[in-house]
């Protein structure tokens, strides 16, 4: 099982989205600077600022790809307020080969 994430740099005001299946790992190298070319690199003060646990991996990269098309601190947020939210992103992009 999967996990998407939402993380956020204070330091450089920025958020990342992802999708792992090993989250705490990937946090970590987030955090520890292991991705030297990957996105805000300079950052090393990432907090969890949002999580989908225990999804397919496929659903989480479909989660992962809408976010992205609709990135803004906005729907962040409103994702992090409204939990329904996220339980519809998961029931609509859940591939029908998965349900």
């Amino acid at each position: 099982m999967a996990t998407f994430y939402i993380i956020h740099s204070k330091s450089t005001n920025a958020f990342y989205t992802g999708s792992s299946t090993n989250f705490e790992m990937q946090f970590e190298q987030h955090k520890n600077g292991h991705f030297p070319k990957g996105f805000k690199s300079s950052a090393t003060d990432w907090v969890t600022y949002f999580l989908i646990h225990d999804i397919e991996i496929d659903t989480a990269n479909r989660i992962v790809k809408h976010v992205k098309k609709n990135k803004s601190q906005e729907f962040f947020e409103s994702l992090k307020a409204d939990p329904t939210i996220a339980e519809k992103l998961v029931a609509e992009l859940t591939p029908e080969s998965s349900r």
